[in-house]
């Protein structure tokens, strides 16, 4: 966060991820959601990304959106940035560094109210509790390897998400400084 690399186009993809249109089930062009237009550009673009496994990307959409926002959603925008954090950091392999992440989240949300950017806040803090818990296994030796379907569905009212939402972190998902990649993130 904050390393000044800001939204770049995504290197090397073999095909563009889907556009938010497509997620909300759209079948022709300029044909607007119910909800979708009450949404901030900006959230719907991480939440996109965040969809597609592009956690780097999405954090910094919605890093952007958070850098102006008021309370409860600037809380709120701070706890999905550490969500991404952590699922990048789970990538590695870097528990510790995960449950820390998570911890941050958790506190974040106790700070909103139940619903925020039509996200209901409740289901998410108890994703949240259940991956802190998986990754407190990982570290205390209880298990071996991490369950991806532990990720945390972000679903706002009205808009339909993906078939098949992405679970691990895409390979494409690096920030990229005057055009190339960058090695070391978050």
């Amino acid at each position: 966060m904050g390393s000044g690399v800001g939204i770049k186009p995504l290197v090397g993809m073999e095909r563009s991820p889907p556009t938010m249109q497509q997620f909300c089930g759209h079948k022709k062009a300029g044909e607007k959601a119910k909800m979708a237009a009450d949404y901030p550009p900006a959230f719907l673009e991480g939440l996109r990304l965040y969809w597609q496994g592009y956690y780097w990307h999405s954090h910094e959409a919605w890093e952007e959106l958070w850098r102006q926002a008021n309370e409860p959603e600037r809380s709120f925008l701070k706890a999905l940035i550490q969500i991404d954090a952590a699922l990048i950091h789970a990538e590695r392999g870097d528990w510790r560094g995960v449950s820390n992440l998570l911890g941050r989240v958790m506190g974040y949300l106790a700070k909103c109210p139940d619903k925020v950017l039509g996200v209901p806040v409740p289901p998410l803090r108890l994703q949240v509790a259940a991956l802190q818990r998986e990754v407190d296994a990982l570290l205390q030796g209880r298990k071996r390897q991490f369950n991806w379907y532990l990720k945390p569905r972000i679903m706002p009212e009205g808009i339909k998400p993906p078939r098949r939402e992405r679970l691990r972190r895409s390979p494409e998902d690096r920030p990229t400084r005057k055009g190339k990649q960058v090695v070391n993130d978050v």
